[in-house]
């Protein structure tokens, strides 16, 4: 099937053959139909465009000039005319030709041609102001375009093409230079004037003078690839050459040209010695960037690498794009076969976030979150069963070997869902295997594994929780006469005598009993099966004693003692928890900005302490922070329940949050810390 680039073909031909970069649509038609008439026969993808030319002709030169190929003119809302921009940029090319056969030939003007230019397809360009930006977008120009090169002291302006400044215009400006040092006159002039800034390398001025004359091209490369003594040289060598001939009035045509290439050369040198340096400085800050990555706490989001700083707390993206960033992790994070790690790993954690690691850290980020995990879970456990024990309950996760396996699972997913993620058998073994590991990080990371099967222990065996040893501990924190079973069990039938059930366990009572009697009725409709309950005695369960009827049984009562040992009604609690959150409210009042809210005034402190510009990172901070903060309380929420917070007791909370090395980037403490308040109080209150 046709395409725009058919119609293109046709275009191109028929300009061409006119020798004019405009044509009208009526010409161009009838052209198109004898061309498609000639090739449609040896081509058949052009057969649909042979039988209907007018309608496709239409559509494809409307798509040519969305590519920029063409510039079309409209009567009456139909295309009258077509200009092919590329005819003068072809023209302007076959010129340079002859000048680089001829170097003594002027460089291209408007006059040069023999088909003048429309204004409106001629790019303006300052030499001393725009050129080296045309030179920086010249590489990135899909449709090439005509500029004219405009220069100061009376020397003449130059056409060339967005196409040539790559390449041939430097090229052509060398051999310029070359031409005006051909004169022994002028070649002595030159000596004797850089022989007084260059007394310490007049040896190698010579040499670089000698370069031009015999080897241009090898001259040439010196300014794409600048040292400090090239770049001095050409340097002083453009503005020597300026200064000659910038006063005077009536140029030579030769003169003309040895100025144009003289300037053309000085920005060249400019440009590039920047573009070297700014490749430098990219570079710096890649290996910098490599070294924070290396750094604790070794894992690391998107956002967090593209806040990094440097020592002096300047943004890396100053040195860098974001571009750059990508693609320094996209190449890091591209396995070299399928048997091996890449050398850094991304990992979607858990709670979706995504980390980025290098793989030799992968061992010990693991083992050092295992560590840490061993100790919060034990108290977490230990914490919540001890309360649980006080209320005259048991848990699930308490009794049961697999519940507490699944409760150990779900606790670790929300308390570090990086480590969870970590914990997986392919990834810490191939990390295992291709590490050069220490012996004592080794040993450690080897006791996550099964000795014979290709997998992990278990979850409370990596985490070192044992059921038992948990609730062991967390029934030697009860007081005395809770610790003691018969001495529990006289309390709750005491309390049961003088004080009785509360509605409310009278109701969980008959819904106990209404289960069982489904039990019951179930066990008797199956053949041959007997349902177990299991019996508390005043030893715990399993204990051979008193059996009990619904009506006794001593479960309910540890739930009625609760209810009454407590906070004496659930009323109560309430009262106490309304309290807690007014309280909270009225400390969280001192730290709003005077007539606004707290949501303006977390957002107008948000705005001080985070340095980033790019809104995503940005927000992808702010959500840090605030994760870090909930994560702090609801560590620190079992012992401050219910009593509320002082000012002190704020003030030290984000005193201890703000050491945290996760902060480290940020350099306003005093705002953070003033956000941290607010935001902790905002969550308490909620």
């Amino acid at each position: 099937m046709a395409t725009s680039a058919d119609a293109l073909k046709i275009v191109q031909s028929l300009v061409r053959r006119t020798a004019s970069a405009r044509v009208t649509y009526a010409a161009l038609l009838a052209y198109a139909e004898k061309y498609l008439a000639r090739t449609a026969d040896e081509d058949p993808s052009l057969e649909d465009f042979a039988d209907n030319p007018a309608n496709f002709l239409t559509a494809y030169l409307v798509d040519l000039e969305a590519q920029g190929q063409v510039v079309l003119t409209y009567s009456d809302g139909t295309i009258a005319g077509i200009v092919y921009p590329r005819f003068y940029i072809d023209e302007l090319e076959a010129l340079y030709d002859r000048v680089e056969e001829q170097p003594d030939r002027p460089f291209p003007g408007e006059d040069s041609l023999s088909t003048p230019i429309p204004p409106d397809q001629i790019h303006p360009v300052d030499v001393k102001t725009d050129f080296v930006r045309w030179l920086a977008r010249a590489g990135t120009m899909d449709v090439p375009v005509v500029l004219r090169l405009m220069f100061p002291d009376g020397i003449n302006s130059m056409l060339t093409s967005s196409r040539m400044l790559d390449r041939t215009l430097p090229k052509l400006a060398v051999h310029k230079l070359r031409h005006y040092l051909r004169s022994e006159r002028n070649a002595g002039y030159m000596r004797s004037k850089l022989a007084s800034i260059f007394r310490q390398r007049e040896m190698a001025m010579k040499d670089m003078l000698s370069s031009i004359l015999t080897t241009p091209d090898q001259a040439l490369k010196t300014v794409f690839a600048p040292t400090d003594f090239t770049f001095h040289f050409w340097t002083q060598l453009s503005s020597t050459l300026i200064k000659e001939y910038s006063q005077k009035k009536d140029k030579l045509v030769e003169e003309h040209g040895h100025c144009q290439a003289a300037y053309l050369i000085g920005y060249y040198n400019v440009h590039n010695r920047g573009v070297q340096q700014r490749t430098r400085e990219r570079e710096g800050a890649l290996r910098q960037l490599e070294n924070r990555l290396r750094q604790p706490p070794y894992t690391y989001t998107i956002s967090d690498i593209h806040g990094f700083t440097d020592q002096r707390g300047v943004a890396l993206t100053k040195k860098y794009s974001l571009d750059d960033v990508n693609t320094y992790v996209a190449e890091r994070v591209k396995p070299a076969d399928d048997s091996s790690l890449p050398r850094m790993i991304r990992v979607r954690a858990a709670d979706g976030r995504e980390y980025y690691l290098y793989r030799d850290y992968v061992p010990h980020v693991t083992v050092e979150h295992v560590f840490a995990m061993r100790r919060e879970l034990r108290d977490h456990f230990v914490e919540a069963w001890k309360a649980a024990l006080q209320r005259h309950q048991r848990p699930p996760e308490m009794m049961d070997e697999q519940v507490f396996e699944a409760a150990v699972d779900a606790r670790l997913r929300e308390s570090d869902p990086l480590l969870y993620t970590l914990l997986n058998y392919s990834l810490l073994f191939l990390a295992r295997k291709e590490g050069n590991l220490p012996s004592d990080l080794a040993a450690e990371l080897d006791e996550l594994f099964q000795p014979k099967e290709q997998s992990l222990r278990p979850l409370p065996r990596i985490l070192n929780l044992d059921r038992r040893k948990l609730a062991t501990d967390a029934k030697l924190l009860l007081p005395f006469w809770q610790a003691v079973p018969i001495i529990s069990a006289l309390v709750v039938l005491l309390k049961r005598v003088f004080i009785g059930m509360s509605e409310e366990e009278r109701i969980s009572r008959a819904e106990r009993r209404g289960r069982r009697r489904k039990g019951a009725a179930a066990a008797t409709a199956s053949s041959g099966r007997r349902a177990t309950t299991v019996r508390y005695g005043p030893d715990g369960p399993g204990h051979d004693g008193p059996k009990h009827g619904p009506e006794h049984d001593p479960k309910h009562e540890m739930r009625g003692v609760d209810r009454l040992a407590g906070a004496s009604s659930s009323a109560s609690r309430r009262a106490q928890v309304a309290r807690f959150k007014d309280a909270v409210r009225d400390l969280q009042k001192e730290y709003v900005h005077p007539g606004s809210t707290p949501e303006r005034t977390l957002g107008e402190l948000a705005e001080r302490w985070n340095p980033l510009l790019d809104p995503v990172a940005k927000e992808h901070l702010v959500e840090d922070v605030n994760s870090l903060a909930r994560d702090f309380l609801r560590r620190m929420k079992v012992s401050f329940r219910l009593v509320p917070p002082t000012r002190d007791r704020v003030n030290e909370w984000a005193d201890r949050l703000c050491r945290n090395d996760a902060f480290a980037q940020i350099r306003r403490r005093d705002d953070l810390k003033e956000y941290l308040k607010l935001y902790m109080l905002t969550v308490l209150s909620k």
